[in-house]
């Protein structure tokens, strides 16, 4: 269903701006998907640890992950969360393009359509003040 819907745009930046919805979902999806496992298991691993008394070995994934500190991500990881974040927000990147085409479209046409009125001095052109029609958009 997806592919169909995106295989039907024909614009570019509509076309990307709909890829980087789909992916931000998958991604959401993927890391909610994780964070449940992680949740549902960390207990029972913590749990068996101290049943077992191998308490050593956590303190041996503690040195590691303190001596690797935080690593900033770069620019493609930085878009990936974005575009994750996005979507947990339910910002669509393709609705924001469509609106933004729609109010160009609307500008223009707005600007194109001149109306005259006629008063004291005669015909005069006028720039119409009326929205344009939503059949047009």
């Amino acid at each position: 269903m997806l592919q169909v819907k995106l295989d039907a745009v024909r614009n570019e930046e509509e076309q990307w701006a709909l890829e980087e919805d789909i992916t931000g979902r998958i991604l959401w999806l993927c890391w909610c998907g994780i964070c449940a496992e992680v949740n549902q298991l960390l207990p029972k691993a913590v749990d068996y640890i101290r049943r077992e008394g191998i308490v050593e070995g956590l303190r041996a994934i503690h040195r590691i992950m303190a001596q690797t500190g935080h690593v900033d991500p770069n620019d493609d990881q930085a878009h990936l969360l974005r575009i994750m974040f996005d979507a947990r927000a339910g910002i669509s990147k393709h609705e924001l393009v469509l609106a933004a085409h729609a109010a160009d479209q609307a500008k223009w046409s707005g600007a194109a359509r001149v109306a005259t009125t006629t008063n004291n001095q005669g015909t005069t052109p006028c720039a119409s003040s009326q929205n344009p029609s939503t059949s047009m958009v």
